[in-house]
């Protein structure tokens, strides 16, 4: 690859090719499962332009209804909680489904920016009006 940097008077600058649509939509759901990784944790609101306002968690539970590996993952931390497995096999199989769940809201909500909609995040009791 050629050395796209070049000196000038003040320093050196460098010409920064435009990112590629999958580099671009690469970053975005890079900095989107961050941000919902902290919005989870502080338990916030998931505020759509044009939908309702949901709790995190709710959120997530919704970005897994119709996705059958999602909702298989589910079906299965429950009926491993239900049978009285050990906590660490029902934990797996939570933590499967949270991992699906969140990598399906998180592509979500970039469809949803990527549509030029707003996707923010609120504390509870806040409202749009």
């Amino acid at each position: 690859m050629a050395n796209l940097a070049y000196p000038t008077p003040c320093g050196t600058a460098a010409i920064i090719p435009p990112l590629t649509e999958t580099q671009r939509r690469t970053a975005a759901l890079r900095e989107m499962d961050a941000d919902l990784h902290r919005v989870l944790i502080q338990d916030l609101m998931v505020v759509r332009q044009h939908e309702a306002d949901q709790r995190a968690a709710e959120a997530l539970y919704a970005a897994t209804e119709a996705r059958p590996a999602a909702e298989l993952a589910f079906a299965m931390a429950v009926a491993s909680s239900v049978r009285g497995d050990e906590l660490a096999v029902v934990g797996a199989h939570f933590r499967q489904w949270a991992l699906l769940a969140q990598g399906h809201l998180v592509s979500d909500l970039v469809d949803l920016c990527d549509d030029g909609q707003r996707v923010t995040f609120a504390r509870r009791g806040w409202s749009k009006a």
